[in-house]
Formats: structure tokens, C-alpha cells, sequence
């Protein structure tokens, strides 16, 4: 039995969990479906090098300040560039890393695949795809919305709350391709940019963030573009990555490609609320509430903080 089950090892769960333990509002456990921590803060070793797939970096803003000044003083972070946009920060070793600094006093257990959730008595009960079972009082849900909303159709739970409002919030998906070169080229002063239009969303620099030795780029497609071939064959999706990128840079040389996708990456609009209570203690959180962005996750679980700290 715990006071708190966190769903999600993602900034969002690791950030409640970690506030949670600090503040001493009861026992917890996060769950994370995956072999590691960090959701979409992802960091892959391939291609002789590494590679942020998911989060490039964050924003220094309030919000994420007291966390920001542990990553700096522990120097897990260095700041990568500063534009009109703000003040941007990376992980040294990769954008994992700082999910892995909050997650190095919580009780977490890796792949554990929640299948079904049960509510009796006040008491929360889940149920893993393997029959592993655990209790708790209050049950939050960190993971990308559609994946919970998932697991809460598949609950058949009988005291849910008017979820239209939130079914309405859609993601879109992205298909990234990591790329290695035979020699660097310059896409800015600061080695990243996003586009407005076209068939990319952004182009990441490993190696001017000082991730990667060599050189060594993220290509994250626009959303159209992802949403359009996502479920199309890997490697004919590659190729035509491969190809739209030579056009653009007809004078760089790949020497190595991947692809990776996010079918969940961003939400396209947020809630009304920093978190959801859809039945008795079973609460909804994440970017879809906060902002989509590692900022808005730390906004979410900080509301639904605020939240329990006056129950």
C-alpha cells in the first residue's frame, strides 16, 4: 500500500515524486512502462555517438528554477545558447541525464505495464499486463493523455467525471531522423533552428551542444510530414528524409542515419486546469495541462502540488 502511485517516469512523475517526498506527503511509487526514465526527454547512443531524440533542451523561467540551479550546481547542465526566445540549457551528457538526477532517490520500477485500475473502498488497485497488483490512496497519471485515457476505457471504471473537454486535446506525432556527417556545416550561430513551414520542424546541432564528438545533427520533421508517413515502412520513410534533407544541403555528406518516432510528442492545445481530477483521487496531469513543453510539465505537477497541499 502507498499513498501515491505515479504513473509515468517522465519530467512530470519524476517531478511529483520528488515534491512529494520533499514536502513529506506520504510514500509514493512511480511505474514506468519503459526500461528508463525521462518520457520524451530521450538521449540514444548510436551511430558511433550520441543523440538528444526528444527534448533538445529547456528554458530557464521561473518555473523550472529550482530544479534548473540543482542541474547547474551538480553541473549535469550547461547552457547551450541565448536567443530572443531565452536563455537555452542542455544536459552535458544528453537530456536523460537530468531525468536520471531526479529519479536517483525515488522508488521506481521499470516496465511495469499497468493494464487495468480499480477503485474500492478509497483504495486504488492496479493490475500489470504480467497480474503484478499494487494499492494506493491517491493515483496520478502522468503519461501522454491518449495513453491514459487508454487505460481508463479499458478499466470500464463506473465513477469517472464528463471526460469530453479532455478527449478533445489531439497530439501530434514526429518522426525524427538522427544523421552523422563526414564534416560539420553551420545551420546558425547558435546550432539550432526551428522552421515555420516545410517539411521540417527543427535541426539540432549534437555536437555544438557538445553532445557528440562528431558531427552529428537531429532532424525532427513537421508534424504534417509525420503525421502523413508515421505509418508507413521505416526505412521508406528514412529514404525520403534522407532525400528531402540532401536537397536542402546539397553540399553536406551522411555518413550514418536512424530513425525514431514519437507518436505522442506534442499536445495541440491544453486543458482548462493544471491537472484533472476524473474520479476520487485519480488525477490527470502532464504537458497536455501545463504546456506543451518541459516547462509545462513542471507547471502541471506543481498545480496538482498546490492541490494536495491544501486537501
Amino acid at each position: 500500500m502507498k499513498d501515491f502511485i505515479i504513473i509515468g517516469a517522465g519530467l512530470c512523475g519524476l517531478h511529483m515524486a520528488k515534491k512529494i517526498s520533499e514536502l513529506g506527503l506520504g510514500t509514493s511509487i512511480v511505474l514506468e512502462k519503459s526500461r528508463g526514465v525521462g518520457g520524451r526527454m530521450a538521449t540514444r547512443r548510436t551511430l558511433e555517438t550520441r543523440f538528444d531524440h526528444g527534448a533538445q533542451f529547456y528554458r530557464v523561467k521561473s518555473d523550472i528554477a529550482k530544479i534548473h540551479n540543482i542541474w547547474k550546481d551538480e553541473k549535469i547542465s550547461h547552457q547551450w545558447f541565448f536567443s530572443s526566445k531565452g536563455d537555452h540549457w542542455c544536459a552535458n551528457n544528453g537530456m536523460t541525464a537530468l531525468a536520471k538526477q531526479l529519479s536517483a532517490t525515488l522508488d521506481i520500477q521499470l516496465e511495469k505495464q499497468v493494464q487495468s485500475i480499480h477503485y474500492e473502498a478509497g483504495i486504488w488497485k492496479l493490475t500489470s499486463d504480467k497480474n503484478e497488483t499494487w494499492q494506493c490512496r491517491h493515483l496520478i497519471l502522468t503519461a501522454p493523455l491518449p495513453q491514459a485515457l487508454i487505460l481508463l476505457e479499458k478499466s470500464k471504471l463506473d465513477n469517472l467525471i464528463d471526460l469530453s473537454e479532455v478527449k478533445n486535446i489531439h497530439y501530434s506525432k514526429a518522426l525524427i531522423a538522427l544523421i552523422s556527417l563526414e564534416s560539420d556545416f553551420e545551420i546558425n550561430e547558435f546550432g539550432y533552428e526551428e522552421f515555420l513551414s516545410g517539411d521540417f520542424f527543427s535541426i539540432a546541432n549534437q555536437k555544438q551542444k557538445g553532445l557528440s564528438a562528431i558531427p552529428a545533427y537531429t532532424f525532427t520533421m513537421s508534424p504534417n510530414f509525420s503525421e502523413n508517413e508515421f505509418d508507413n515502412p521505416e526505412e521508406i520513410v528514412l529514404a525520403k528524409i534522407l532525400k528531402i534533407i540532401q536537397a536542402r544541403y546539397p553540399n553536406i555528406k551522411i555518413s550514418g542515419s536512424e530513425l525514431k518516432k514519437w507518436r505522442y510528442c506534442q499536445a495541440q492545445s491544453t486543458y482548462k486546469n493544471l491537472f484533472c481530477e476524473v474520479a476520487p483521487k485519480l488525477f490527470l496531469t502532464g504537458d497536455a495541462f501545463g504546456g506543451s513543453s518541459l516547462l509545462g510539465a513542471i507547471r502541471s505537477s506543481e498545480g496538482l502540488i498546490s492541490h494536495l497541499l491544501e486537501d
